[in-house]
């Protein structure tokens, strides 16, 4: 699992492109619970949990790609290495929820800080809409795919998977909302900042948790072992 934080921290980021812009704003009472409430649309609990479980699952075989005597280990004995992902898994998930408040806390902040309250109402509405969960989920499932890409390529492929599932029904809505200031901001601004505060968030969270849970799978691989005699 060495390869398990970069792999992560990529596959927890929302694509954005990186660009110059205006200091941060004051917050306003009510751009704070339209932002809160945009944040839980943007990160819902069950897709962040999938989008997580898929990278760890990345994870795990890149790890052994690149492991040469854990690789030994695994193809010594058929079935440890999901015996072991399934002793591992439940915990990081429980880890993964643990944190979550802190990672929306963060990008409410940035919404605060860069949007108006009538931009940060305009995204709530769109992403609320069916339109902005289509894409939503688009997203999601491209950026899970292969989450150690670089970050233009998994944007560049988020876009396209998000593009090629829209039908005529969905170009009012998108088309309304991209002609808004909420969405130029996202693009040029917000976006980059969600995506290096979710990366952030998830190296911490995964290098403050690393060693207990390289030890449940150390103590698997025994159980393993055992169980197999």
């Amino acid at each position: 699992m060495q390869s398990f934080v970069a792999v992560l921290a990529l596959g927890l980021a929302l694509p954005g492109h990186a660009v110059a812009h205006e200091g941060p704003r004051a917050a306003m009472p009510d751009a704070r619970a339209d932002a809160e409430q945009l944040v839980g649309v943007l990160l819902p609990r069950d897709a962040i949990l999938a989008l997580g479980g898929r990278a760890f699952d990345y994870g795990v075989d890149q790890g052994n790609a690149t492991d040469p005597q854990e690789r030994k280990l695994y193809d010594a004995h058929p079935g440890m290495k999901e015996y072991v992902a399934g002793k591992v898994r439940p915990e990081f998930q429980t880890i993964m929820l643990r944190e979550l408040p802190r990672l929306r806390q963060d990008l409410g902040t940035i919404l605060i800080a860069e949007m108006t309250p009538a931009e940060i109402a305009d995204a709530l509405a769109f992403f609320a809409s069916p339109t902005g969960i289509k894409i939503k989920a688009q997203v999601y499932q491209s950026i899970g795919d292969r989450p150690d890409r670089p970050q233009a390529e998994i944007q560049e492929s988020a876009t396209a998977a998000a593009i090629a599932n829209l039908t005529p029904d969905d170009y009012p809505a998108l088309m309304a909302f991209g002609a808004t200031t909420a969405a130029q901001k996202m693009q040029a601004v917000v976006n980059q900042k969600i995506s290096v505060a979710s990366q952030e968030w998830a190296a911490r969270m995964v290098s403050a948790n690393q060693a207990r849970l390289r030890q449940i799978a150390v103590n698997a691989q025994a159980e393993f072992l055992a169980k197999s005699k």
